[in-house]
């Protein structure tokens, strides 16, 4: 295998840096990257984390894969990259901080357009395109909470046996939720379909619950990556997952702050835990007035369904801020009936 520069021959492991451009001070902007050969042949897997500076729960999830995984166990290729965009890590920020652009919204990019542009192209070409599958691990920053799979079911152009693949790999990584379609385009992930690759993003953790369950987020990702390998024969072992069933939601809705700016209370009457019925009209939560704590207005529900596992946690909201989904049901699936069932461990069942 060899990206760029840097070679790993089988039963190697090799840590390098792929050179994509020059900033105007002329320092290079690169993606770090390891690469793990295994000594026998099998599928090629790309894990990466960190398209948005500020989501790093996947980043040091990866960090934990590559301090246990055995290179010997390993049949086939793994590229992990904990950090793809590192000037918006380094400023914890979610956009490239050389063009401020959204790099999980650049499509296949353009090696001739701005920053973001040219990572996006170079990494897609150089890596993403090399991938059997893929997986793009997300999280929640500081003020949000996010805790689910999702792979898109219903893509243009993408080919069935492509969709039923990432559908498998959804509900292979292990968490109970996984959202069969979404509202964001021009991701890797998206791309990725497109170019026959089967592909999941994972949305897991983040806000204040990084101090109580940080260890148990970076667990489950870890864990989620061996389930994939697992599923595709690139290591030996069972799949575990979180329950021995999972819930597939199609997002309807999107919940934003709208012209209201201030601080927003959640309904109470909601109680703490996603995944309740709520109705066209009811109230999601409030905002209220800094300085004076007026209330400024009800943020409304916007139809029927159920409040799925996405939420906006600190209470300082600016304007058309992002406060949660809203889906419906699409499917129950018994991992039992999967075609991974014969992997399963018997201690995915409570």
């Amino acid at each position: 295998m060899k990206i760029g520069n840097i070679e790993c021959k089988p039963g190697e492991r090799t840590f390098g840096y792929l050179e994509v451009d020059r900033t105007v001070s002329e320092l290079p902007i690169s993606i770090p990257l390891t690469i793990l050969c295994g000594p026998k042949e099998g599928p090629t897997l790309v894990v990466d984390a960190a398209l948005h500076g500020d989501e790093n729960v996947g980043s040091v999830a990866i960090g934990q894969f590559l301090r246990n995984i055995d290179v010997s166990e390993i049949k086939g290729t793994v590229i992990a990259i904990p950090v793809v965009n590192t000037s918006g890590y380094e400023f914890q920020q979610r956009a490239v901080m050389w063009d401020g652009k959204d790099l999980n919204r650049q499509g296949g990019g353009d090696p001739n357009g701005t920053a973001a542009q040219r990572l996006a192209y170079t990494y897609f070409q150089e890596v993403v395109a090399k991938a059997d599958a893929f997986i793009d691990i997300h999280s929640g920053t500081p003020d949000g909470l996010v805790y689910y799979t999702f792979y898109e079911a219903h893509l243009e152009g993408t080919k069935p046996e492509v969709i039923a693949r990432s559908r498998e790999m959804g509900l292979a990584f292990g968490l109970a939720d996984v959202f069969s379609e979404t509202p964001w385009p021009g991701t890797f992930e998206e791309v990725a379909l497109k170019h026959d690759v089967p592909s999941i993003s994972v949305e897991i953790g983040g806000g204040s619950d990084w101090r109580y369950r940080g260890q148990s987020f970076i667990n489950e990702c870890e864990r989620g990556i061996r389930n994939v390998m697992i599923m595709f024969g690139m290591l030996d072992g069972k799949i575990v997952t979180n329950e021995p069933q999972a819930k597939i939601w199609r997002i309807t809705h999107e919940v934003f702050s709208g012209s209201y700016q201030g601080y927003f209370l959640r309904n109470p009457e909601l109680g703490p835990d996603f995944g309740m019925a709520v109705q066209k009209g009811d109230v999601y939560g409030s905002m209220y007035h800094p300085f004076t704590g007026a209330k400024l207005g009800d943020i409304l529900i916007p139809d029927d369904g159920y409040l799925l596992q996405s939420a906006r946690l600190w209470p300082v909201i600016p304007r058309n801020r992002f406060l949660t989904i809203i889906g419906d049901l699409a499917e129950e699936v018994a991992l039992e009936t999967t075609s991974f069932a014969h992997l399963l461990a018997s201690s995915a069942a409570p």
